[in-house]
This record gives C-alpha cells, structure tokens and sequence, in this order.
C-alpha cells in the first residue's frame, strides 16, 4: 500500500459522517449537533495551499466561534511536523497548538488471533438504538453520532462483539477508493479482559482477506490496542508528526 493513500484519507475521512466547507486552503468540517467530538469539528489545513497564514487563521477562528464551536485545526497528514514549524504563528493567533505522534501499522504477518469462543461477532449492516449502550458504557458518547452517520455510508463497515446476546464491543471503519481505514475499536467498560477487542479485529482482519481488500492500515491508540493489531497480522511501518492546535483566547465570540 501507498502510505499517501492513508495519509490523504486521514483528512478527508470525516467526510463520510460531518458537514463540512471546502476552502482553497483545506477543508472545515463540523456539526453542531455533536459539539464534543473532534472528528466532527475542526479544520485540515494544507501546507502547499497556505498563502497568508494570519487570514486564514482569522477565517477559522471566525467560521467556528460564528457557529458557537470552539475552532480545532488538524494540519494535513501529508505535511509531517509543519505545526511545529509555523507554532508561534498559531500563538500568536490565539491557538494553543503541540505535535502527537502518529503511528501507520500495515498488515504483513499471519493473523495469530485465537477469538474466545464465548464471543459472537457479527457483521453489522443497519444502525439499530442497541448499539448506543457499547458508547454509554465505553463513556463516548460522542462516537454514536459519528458511528450512526457513518454505516449509513454504502462503504463504510461494522462489527459487533456480543455475550450472552448483548452486544459489548465494536469494530468499525470504511473502505475507499485507494485505502481501508480501521476507524474505532470500543469495548464496554463493564466487559473488558474478555477477548472482546482481539475477537473484532480476527473478524476484521479475515473479512479483508476473504473480500480481497489488502490497502489496509490503521494507527493504534494506546498499547492494548497496538498488541492487539500486532497479533492480528500487523506491523508498524511509520510514524508520522501529527499537529493540532486549539482556539483558547479569552474572547471566542466570533466578531
């Protein structure tokens, strides 16, 4: 797999379950039916598309505050480390602004995941009002809204992790043109160190093999996952900088 192809689709992934507003300097996504969550609310600004920083700046802060949001920019996955670079610009703007790192894991390895048996996945076609608990009890409540829109998208997947007939975890992502991107894996508070977590990405993994989909890729968020991954046939391949800034100064009324 091309990593552009998962760098560009982690830009414009938001597209399948938020609004958004093309600008020539990027996109500006958001909802404000579903303020707490990030990937639905903030910016993705492009390097090679930036000619006056300030005004741009200006334009985001003005385009969020306007509609009672807190303005995120995200910089383009494509333009490794950038934030750190122009970080006294974003300052000076009013955006509080730091570099994570990103990790790309690719799939390249066996698939050495034995699911508990006592676990039932299935692959989730239509959004029902069940699900919501697996947020509730995940403490994200934000993620229904996103999760919800998103498997109303024709290229867009799920899997559930059920006991006893209740449903306890989730897997879900999307497949596009050039990349298949692994999205979320949550598992309720009330049923974790069960399998529930490996017993989704065995489905998930064997799912991309039997329906020939081999442009794969993830990023883990936090080490559990990561094993995880890694025992699913994974491997880490890149690590990438990614920048965020946020909107803190004292008057956010949009004027």
């Amino acid at each position: 797999m091309n990593l552009r192809d998962g760098y560009l689709e982690e830009d414009l992934f938001p597209k399948l379950f938020t609004d958004f507003e093309e600008r020539p300097y990027g996109i500006l996504f958001f909802n404000t039916e579903n303020r707490d969550s990030y990937d639905s609310n903030h910016a993705v600004i492009y390097r090679e598309r930036i000619d006056d920083l300030k005004a741009i700046l200006d334009d985001i802060r003005y385009f969020y505050t306007s509609k009672g949001l807190r303005p995120i920019i995200y910089q383009s996955m494509l333009d490794d480390g950038w934030f750190e670079e122009i970080s006294s610009e974003l300052t000076l703007a009013g955006f509080k602004n730091w570099t994570e790192l990103q990790e790309y894991m690719l799939p390249t390895g066996e698939n050495r995941i034995v699911p508990n048996p006592e676990l039932e996945i299935v692959k989730i076609e239509k959004w029902d009002d069940e699900l919501k608990t697996v947020f509730l009890e995940a403490e994200e409540p934000w993620e229904i809204e996103v999760a919800r829109t998103s498997l109303d998208n024709p290229r867009s997947w799920m899997f559930a992790a059920r006991k006893d007939g209740k449903t306890i975890g989730l897997l879900y992502g999307h497949v596009s043109d050039t990349a298949c991107r692994g999205d979320y894996l949550l598992v309720s508070k009330k049923h974790r160190r069960i399998g529930a977590g490996r017993a989704l990405f065995h489905a998930y993994v064997e799912w991309c093999r039997q329906s020939g989909i081999d442009n794969a890729y993830l990023w883990p968020d936090g080490e559990t996952p990561k094993r995880i991954y890694e025992e699913g046939g994974y491997e880490l391949v890149e690590i990438r900088k990614a920048g965020r800034a946020v909107f803190e100064a004292a008057d956010q009324s949009g004027g």
